[in-house]
């Protein structure tokens, strides 16, 4: 899968260090360089900002040193700028295969209002993006809410051009996942007949879906509810005890995004288990 090269933003609070105890999972993934990047505000002023960036450098350098240990390559960045657009320009600069970046969540009508680095990057990236959650252990300290993202997936579908790309690098986790869980949502239809045929028709494509999966090795479990996709999907993945959530964005622009909205990122924002999102094709997307 696309594991081989991973741009990690931080900003050196607790749960951002907390990001390097995913490395040793994609290792095995086949991960060989790390590109480090903390973003210093430019809104802080010249001096302050100048300050910081030497102060960021040391502390990537504390890190680089952690990861090249690990036989890591590395590269580190610590530009002056706007947090989610210098990420995701390095991302593009670097041609990395997926950004990782944090999330402890604020609750979700402070994040609507106030939005955050993350929710702009997953809305301005055209690479993957993972987000990492975090919950608090009985010290207090942050800790990763999954220790195996990878071993059971949910993969939430819609059958549209976007969630058959998303299936196809769904399949990459062969040798890898050991369960994958297809999650189809039957939104509010004009009678309950038409939503049990839909059902029925999903239930079908669904089977195929698992099929393919089985004979790449790859348990499958289907699930069909009825509902808002976002709190559905969410729901299931704590009910199945899944690892991570793999889905498509079709998200363009933050300003779009916000007033929009998205199932994408109401699933970033809710979920307290770790998120991939895949952008679909730019065609898509402006579907």
């Amino acid at each position: 899968m696309f594991m081989k090269k991973l741009l990690i933003a931080t900003d050196f609070s607790p749960p951002a260090q907390r990001l390097l105890n995913c490395i040793d999972e994609f290792r095995i993934m086949g991960l060989e360089e790390v590109v480090l990047v903390h973003v210093v505000d430019i809104r802080l002023g010249e001096g302050l900002s100048i300050s910081l960036k030497h102060e960021g450098e040391e502390k990537l350098k504390e890190i680089e040193g952690v990861l090249k240990n690990k036989g890591i390559n590395t590269k580190q960045y610590t530009p002056i700028g706007f947090a989610a657009s210098e990420i995701v320009n390095i991302a593009r600069q670097e041609e990395v295969s997926l950004i990782l970046i944090g999330s402890k969540g604020k609750g979700v009508i402070k994040e609507v209002f106030l939005g955050s680095t993350t929710f702009d990057v997953i809305r301005l990236a055209e690479t993957p993006v993972l987000i990492e959650k975090y919950i608090k252990n009985e010290e207090n300290q942050y800790v990763n809410a999954c220790a195996s993202k990878f071993n059971k997936v949910l993969l939430p579908i819609d059958f549209s051009d976007c969630s058959e790309l998303i299936i196809e690098e769904a399949k990459g986790l062969a040798g890898i996942a050991k369960e994958i869980v297809l999650l189809t949502v039957v939104e509010q239809g004009e009678s309950q007949q038409e939503i049990e045929d839909s059902k029925d028709e999903y239930n079908r494509l669904l089977t195929e879906t698992a099929e393919e999966f089985e004979k790449l090795g790859i348990a499958a479990k289907i699930r069909i509810e009825e509902g808002i996709p976002s709190q559905k999907i969410v729901a299931a993945a704590d009910a199945e005890k899944v690892g991570s959530i793999l889905m498509g964005t079709r998200g363009r622009g933050i300003i779009k995004s916000l007033l929009l909205g998205s199932t994408s990122d109401a699933v970033a924002r809710l979920s307290k288990r770790p998120v991939l999102l895949i952008p679909c094709g730019l065609d898509e997307r402006a579907k």
